[in-house]
């Protein structure tokens, strides 16, 4: 386990991320900062479901963020792709980060995680492991 990209959110950070994903939504101005914070905290969740959510806000967000504000939206699409084990995707974001940045030791590193469980065959063919969610604010 590497701290650096498997490290998780702390479960009271990620319920008061909620929250205020919820009030905004409630009051009909979700900002795109709060919808990338809530996403980058279910990206670090323990839970596979979290995790898939946040994939899926932050792709929602990926179009609206203008490119030179990309780089952590794209990061944490890759994060969160590897940690769902759906390393091919990880690699499309991580490629897209690197053509922009091509020395970041960050993205290197995931990277090279990435293509080390690509080469061998690790992925979401035949797995399927422990899922649940933390809660469900839906």
């Amino acid at each position: 386990m590497d701290p650096e990209f498997d490290d998780v959110v702390a479960v009271e950070d990620l319920m008061a991320l909620e929250r205020r994903y919820a009030a905004e939504r409630q009051q009909g101005a979700l900002s795109r900062q709060c919808r990338f914070e809530y996403g980058w905290g279910l990206v670090r969740s323990r839970y596979q479901e979290d995790i898939a959510r946040g994939v899926a806000l932050l792709a929602e967000l990926l179009p609206e963020t203008p490119p030179e504000e990309q780089r952590d939206v794209l990061f944490y699409l890759a994060l969160g792709n590897y940690r769902l084990k759906e390393y091919e995707r990880s690699l499309e974001h991580l490629e897209r980060l690197l053509a922009a940045e091509p020395q970041n030791p960050q993205v290197l590193r995931l990277r090279s995680r990435v293509r080390s469980r690509l080469r061998r065959g690790e992925g979401t063919a035949g797995t399927g492991g422990g899922r649940g969610t933390h809660s469900d604010p839906q």
